[in-house]
């Protein structure tokens, strides 16, 4: 999994990313979302009951949703 760097803004444009670079940007870190919303969830849950989980909570993040 490659680390991205964050991107540096322009001095020019004082602009804020538009709302399809935000979902863009959420949809390409899907796994990465899911995986970490599977690590804070309780081990007690078991593991198919966590990724199932772990899913539904990025998916009710991401926007439409």
């Amino acid at each position: 999994m490659p680390i991205h760097q964050p991107q540096q803004r322009s001095s020019g444009s004082s602009e804020r990313p538009g709302v399809p670079q935000a979902e863009a940007a959420l949809v390409e870190h899907y796994p990465r979302l899911v995986r970490l919303a599977y690590l804070v969830l309780p081990p007690a849950l078991g593991r198919h009951r966590r990724v199932l989980a772990a899913h539904a909570a990025v998916q009710r993040a991401l926007p439409g949703a």
